[in-house]
Formats: C-alpha cells, sequence, structure tokens
C-alpha cells in the first residue's frame, strides 16, 4: 500500500506564516469549530484592548455587538458551505466601545483539523469619511435649494432638467410642473425670449455668458425683472451637455436705480433753475451797478471837474492836488464796477450775443493773463435763448480759469460754428493735458469744473466732452441745439 505525502507545513513555512500575521495592519482571528480563539496577532489584541492570552480560548462572538452577532454566525456557516463569507459587522472593545468592522471568513482545514479564519478590517475612518462627505453633500444641496439666487441647468434644447427651490418659489411653480417639461424660454416676456436664444446659442460657442438682461413671466402672469449667467457643462468629446446657470432677481435693483434717477432728475431740475436765478440775479445787479452806482459815480466825476475848474490852481494848489486824486480815484473805481459787471452779466452778451461776447472776454482775458487767445467763427452764429447764450458763455469764462490755474499754456483757440442744428463752442489749449480716466472725484477743496460745465450744458439740452492727454494739450467741446 502506497504511504500519503506528509502536507503539514514545514517549520520554516510556519515562522513565516506567523510573522506575516504579525505583519498585517487588520485583526487575524483562528477559531476552533467549537467557536473558541485558537490564536490573535498583535492587530486584533489591539482591537479588543486585551492582552493575547486573554482572547486565547474565549468567544469571539462575546466581542460583537448584539445586533450584528446573527451577521457573524451566519458568516462563520456560510464558510462551512462555500468555504468562505463576508458582512458588516461591530466590534465591542473592552472600553466599551463599538467599531465597525468588515468581516471575512475562511473556512479551512489544516493538519487535519478544520478551522475559521476571521480578519477584521476597521472602517472607521471610512464611516467617518462618508459621514462627513454626507454632511457635506447635504449642506450643499441646502446651499443650492435655499440660495438667495436661482439655480438652474437646462439641456442642450432649452428643457429645464433641474431647478432650485428659490427659483421655484420666483416662478410660483411645483418642481413637477417645470423640471423635464418647460423651455425656459417659454416663460421669458418680451424680447427676453430672442435675447436668451441668442445668449444660449453663445453659451454653447463659447463655454459662458454673463448678466443676460431678462424679464420672466411667473405662473400667475406677473413679470419680474432678472440677470443670467450661466457655463456649459462638456462630454470628453467637447459636446454640450447642459447648462449651470444663475439667476438674480433684481426688482429691487431696478427700483432704485429708477428712484436714483427719479432724484437725479430734480436734482437737475432744481440746478437748472438755480442756474437761471442766478442769472437773473447777476442781470439785475449788474443792471443795478449800471444804473445807480454808475452814473452816480459819473454824476460825481462831473462835478469834481466843475469844482477844480472854479479853484485859483495859483493859490489853492493843495487843494487842486486833492481834487486830482480824487479824480483818479474815481476812474478807478469805475473801471472796478465796470470789470465787476462784465463779470456779473457783460451788457454785450444780452445786446450783440454770443459771439461779440466770447471776442471780448478773449481779448479781456488774453490781457489779464498774457496767455494768446484768438477767437474764431467758422460762420455766422444766430442768436440763442438768453439762458443758453449764458450757459454757453459761463463755460467758455470756467474753461479759460481752469486754463491759467492748470493747463501751463501758452495760447488759447476758441472756435464758434454750426453742425447741423447744433452749435458748437470749443476750447483748445496748448498746455499739459491731463488723463481725464486719472481724475479725482470732486470734493470739498475742489475739482468741480468739469463737472459744473457738463451740467451747465446738459440744462441746455447740450453735452459737453473732453479732448485730452499728457503734453498734448487739452480740448473742451461743447454742443447744444439753436431751436
Amino acid at each position: 500500500m502506497q504511504s500519503q505525502p506528509d502536507i503539514r507545513p514545514s517549520a520554516a513555512a510556519r515562522e513565516l506564516y506567523e510573522e506575516l500575521r504579525e505583519f498585517l495592519p487588520w485583526a487575524c482571528v483562528t477559531l476552533l469549530p467549537s467557536g473558541a480563539v485558537e490564536e490573535v496577532n498583535s492587530a486584533a489584541a489591539r482591537l479588543l484592548g486585551c492582552a493575547r492570552a486573554e482572547i486565547v480560548g474565549t468567544r469571539l462572538q462575546d466581542s460583537i455587538a448584539g445586533e450584528h452577532l446573527a451577521v457573524y454566525l451566519d458568516a462563520l456557516a456560510q464558510s462551512r458551505l462555500a468555504g468562505t463569507a463576508d458582512g458588516d459587522i461591530a466590534v465591542l472593545t473592552r472600553s466599551g466601545r463599538k467599531r465597525p468592522m468588515k468581516l471575512h471568513v475562511r473556512w479551512f482545514e489544516g493538519d487535519g483539523r478544520p478551522r475559521h479564519r476571521v480578519s477584521l478590517v476597521d472602517v472607521s475612518q471610512a464611516h467617518k469619511a462618508h459621514a462627513a462627505l454626507q454632511t457635506a453633500a447635504d449642506q450643499m444641496r441646502d446651499l443650492y435649494e435655499n440660495a438667495p439666487c436661482g439655480y438652474h441647468s437646462l439641456d442642450a434644447r432649452g428643457t429645464v432638467i433641474q431647478m432650485n427651490d428659490t427659483e421655484l418659489r420666483w416662478l410660483g411653480y411645483r418642481r413637477e410642473e417645470v423640471v423635464g417639461r418647460i423651455r425656459l424660454a417659454e416663460i421669458l416676456a418680451g424680447a427676453s425670449a430672442d435675447r436668451f436664444e441668442r445668449a444660449f446659442r453663445r453659451l454653447k460657442e463659447r463655454g459662458q455668458v454673463r448678466d443676460v438682461e431678462l424679464e420672466i413671466r411667473r405662473k400667475n402672469g406677473s413679470v419680474f425683472p432678472a440677470l443670467l449667467s450661466a457655463t456649459a457643462v462638456r462630454d470628453a468629446e467637447g459636446q454640450f451637455l447642459e447648462s449651470r446657470a444663475s439667476l438674480f432677481d433684481v426688482t429691487r435693483r431696478r427700483m432704485a436705480e429708477a428712484e436714483a434717477r427719479g432724484y437725479a432728475q430734480q436734482l437737475k431740475a432744481i440746478a437748472r433753475r438755480a442756474g437761471e436765478i442766478q442769472e437773473n440775479e447777476r442781470r439785475r445787479l449788474a443792471q443795478e451797478l449800471h444804473d445807480r452806482v454808475g452814473q452816480n459815480l459819473t454824476a460825481l466825476t462831473l462835478n469834481l471837474n466843475i469844482v477844480k475848474g472854479q479853484v485859483d490852481a495859483a493859490e489853492s494848489a493843495g487843494i487842486v492836488a486833492r481834487l486830482d486824486d480824487s479824480l483818479k480815484l474815481l476812474d478807478s473805481t469805475v473801471e472796478s464796477i465796470r470789470g465787476v459787471m462784465s463779470e456779473l452779466r457783460p451788457a454785450v452778451l444780452d445786446d450783440y450775443g454770443l459771439a461779440a461776447a466770447v471776442h471780448w472776454y478773449a481779448e479781456e482775458f488774453g490781457r489779464r493773463s498774457g496767455i494768446a487767445t484768438t477767437v474764431a467763427e467758422r460762420e455766422a452764429i444766430p442768436r440763442l435763448a438768453p439762458l443758453v447764450e449764458g450757459v454757453l458763455f459761463r463755460i467758455a469764462q470756467e474753461a479759460l480759469t481752469n486754463v491759467v490755474k492748470h493747463a501751463g499754456a501758452s495760447k488759447v483757440q476758441i472756435t464758434l460754428g454750426m453742425q447741423g442744428a447744433m452749435l458748437r463752442l470749443s476750447i483748445a489749449d496748448d498746455g499739459r493735458g491731463f488723463d481725464e480716466a486719472r481724475l479725482r472725484p470732486p470734493t470739498r477743496h475742489g475739482g468741480w469744473g468739469l463737472m459744473i460745465m457738463r451740467e451747465r450744458a446738459e440744462s441746455a439740452a447740450g453735452h459737453l466732452r473732453v479732448e485730452s492727454g499728457p503734453r498734448i494739450g487739452t480740448c473742451i467741446v461743447v454742443e447744444v441745439p439753436t431751436r
């Protein structure tokens, strides 16, 4: 009779197995058919919180959480039939803490003795990570559904495939009424549908659109303004799959803008009225100075000349000298008052119109400042409404004042001409110029010149623009309608 080969592991193989078992990071337990522990590795001892000697001979099932005991026993039974079995259980440590485990059982026969080999992999960290991911997902879902703006996704046809609760509340629809049933263009009012279709085509081509203004119709028929921004989602081949869009209800902003425009119009009307009152008051003061003070000073000059003629120069040299000094002082005072009258409202403006007034003021400005100032008329300038002529004259005054203060110019060219039904006034200098984009906003200490000139031009239904640059001078152009 032929003898059977000895298949028992050698001592070297046994030693290698022991080393590998100790090296494993998970718990490895060998059970006898009775369920008693025969061997454990270091990881199992650390898991259970006991020394190896305390574990050997005990039943592993005593360390299984009660609600998972049936799973454990079923796995042992199943492994006897199929060779292996798996399951998810929780192990109780000596401190009473539950630790979730991945269970793997293998039934084997070694040395002619059947045994269970049980592996327990701690999945506590995986469970924590899963719980954290679930929490993050819940938070993201809450943020998505209850964000202060609307979110939705559209398929390639523009049909809604997803929409958050916020946008559904704005529209007044239930989710099942919208998702998969409505194209976004169908709930847009007026020209918004065409505007959206063009933007949707751009989105598919370029991958992004920003701040598309839309008018959206609610389920009840009312309309609200919104701003749409979207990005495209594509597949690996670059084909458009869907859009991800955000929607902002700008009703309050529109109302605030309308209110601000109303206030701005009121302020402009007040400013225009204040300008009219100011010009009328300037005209009245200039007239008062001319009619009262000017006439009285002229009469006083005549009287002093008469007195001077009646005084014997030889006998009253001191009196004659005093009279001559008084006459000079009167002439200087009359000249000063004429200057004040001209600044308030030059008579030439009312008598002869804008062109004559600009010629006169340019001559005076050149004489006072030493800056060569010339005026060119491209064609005959018609008379305009007194208010409009006053506005243009004041703009010319302010521009020339700025030349003296800031430009460092040696010459100024003033041009008057017609551009269709518009009168154009330009004041150009050869000074240092400036970068208008870098100008600071006006403050209490100054910087209001350009703003005031623009306001004056707008009060006459015109507009003002500035053409300037470093070292190329400045040109201010004003255009106003002549009727």
